[in-house]
């Protein structure tokens, strides 16, 4: 059975309702912090719409690479279970995820008019990011084995998975920023893709592990990343 025939097999509107729910009210919350943030020159709203759209489109197909490639490295007899944590952390989510927004974001996005400020990259970054994280948690509520445990899966998700691809997003969308308003090389803009692909990494292996401990430091990291986001917004208003 394939996945697409899978997800519709355990589909019903009520649990769809409830997801679609539970996912948007995070993605709400950090899609108005991120236009708060751009309120000295806001973005048209149909932009950030086709952005928001162009992360959830986004993750049809990384369904199928990234669940494909993480079946091939979990049945590998020649992969350890330690080595398969850091592999599918960093080599299959962090690469296959950010590499999917870099690529929208420097085909899609970069040739916009609308992307006019170096200040943009980050928050039609985010708005990707965002509309990404929400459709993965949906999807994930769906393959849940029950409804309450799809339910604690979206609603936690939303809590820190979707701050995530908020973050990768934005750091994403500034380097690409710098290469089109600073006139740096495009390589420069990789730079925003390694950064973003070992942040996702480090969430993953810590998430991984599974220790409740692990919490902690999770929360340090996105917080400390998220006040340098702020910092650098600040400047670049200054400048």
């Amino acid at each position: 059975m394939s996945l697409i025939n899978f997800l519709l097999s355990e589909l019903t509107v009520s649990k769809l309702l409830l997801y679609l729910l539970l996912s948007g009210g995070p993605a709400l919350v950090w899609l108005l912090v991120c236009l708060r943030l751009d309120k000295s020159a806001p973005e048209p709203g149909m932009q950030i719409l086709k952005t928001f759209v162009w992360g959830v489109v986004l993750t049809i197909p990384l369904i199928y690479i990234a669940g494909a490639v993480t079946g091939i490295v979990k049945g590998s007899p020649y992969i350890s279970a330690v080595a398969a944590i850091f592999i599918l952390s960093f080599l299959v989510d962090g690469l296959f995820e950010e590499g999917g927004k870099y690529i929208i974001l420097r085909l899609r996005v970069y040739p916009s008019v609308h992307f006019d400020e170096l200040r943009d990259g980050f928050i039609y970054g985010m708005v990707l990011g965002l509309g990404f994280a929400f459709a993965e948690n949906v999807l994930y509520g769906i393959i849940s084995d029950s409804v309450l445990g799809g339910a604690w899966t979206v609603m936690l998700r939303g809590i820190t998975t979707t701050f995530l691809h908020f973050l990768s997003g934005g750091i994403i969308g500034y380097y690409i920023g710098l290469v089109k308003f600073q006139n740096l090389k495009k390589s420069v803009g990789m730079y925003g893709l390694i950064l973003a692909i070992v942040l996702h990494g480090l969430y993953n292996t810590i998430v991984r592990f599974g220790w409740w401990w692990n919490l902690f430091p999770l929360i340090l990291l996105l917080i400390g990343v998220y006040i340098a986001i702020l910092i650098r917004i600040r400047t670049i208003e200054k400048a």
